[in-house]
């Protein structure tokens, strides 16, 4: 079970999230997020972090060109990509975020390295019916992560229910500031690890 921390904005949440056990970060690179970080803040937490943590770069509607450039100033090792999807193909592994909302909702993304069911509105704190991950098992045959919604309190049903090669957080280890909050973290990665044994 993998467990990826998103929306990681400063150096000392992402040193936090390595410390209690993430086995990837995320930093954000959408517009509208209020996670957004800018190229030179997702560097520095780059080179803050261990280098056997992969960097996530997420990215919504925006061109592969754009995405290949900011992959490689900041070293991004993945590039979680919301809305478009592009229809060539890279070195750069390249993550497809799905919003569920029924089963109409899972579409093939060819190329893709992981799908990532995701709620109705990605980032929201909504979650999906957890059940659909098994169909989304018969479009897609890589890494299969769930997001939405995600708590330490809920981790172990979400995974327990849809079976996930991993699980990807933001809000749900959030304070109140919106920053990383360490008994979250914790908990949330104690609580994900147990689930999956």
């Amino acid at each position: 079970m993998k467990i990826k921390l998103c929306g990681v904005r400063t150096v000392p949440d992402a040193l936090l999230c390595a410390r209690e056990g993430a086995d990837e970060i995320g930093v954000v690179f959408a517009e509208r997020s209020r996670r957004r970080v800018t190229v030179e803040e997702a560097k520095a937490i780059r080179d803050a972090l261990p280098a056997r943590i992969p960097l996530v770069g997420v990215f919504l509607d925006a061109e592969l060109s754009e995405v290949l450039r900011i992959a490689g100033e900041v070293g991004l090792q993945a590039a979680q990509l919301h809305g478009k999807w592009p229809a060539e193909r890279t070195a750069l592994a390249l993550y497809a975020a799905l919003q569920v909302d029924s089963e109409e909702s899972l579409r093939p993304r060819p190329g893709a390295a992981r799908i990532l069911l995701d709620g109705p509105a990605g980032g929201s704190g909504k979650s999906f019916p957890w059940k659909l991950a098994e169909k989304a098992r018969q479009i897609h045959d890589g890494e299969l992560f769930v997001a939405g919604g995600l708590t330490p309190e809920n981790v172990a049903q979400a995974i327990a229910e849809a079976r996930p090669s991993g699980v990807d957080v933001a809000g749900g280890i959030e304070g109140p500031r919106g920053f990383k909050d360490p008994e979250r973290v914790r908990a949330f990665v104690r609580a994900a690890r147990g689930a999956s044994r």
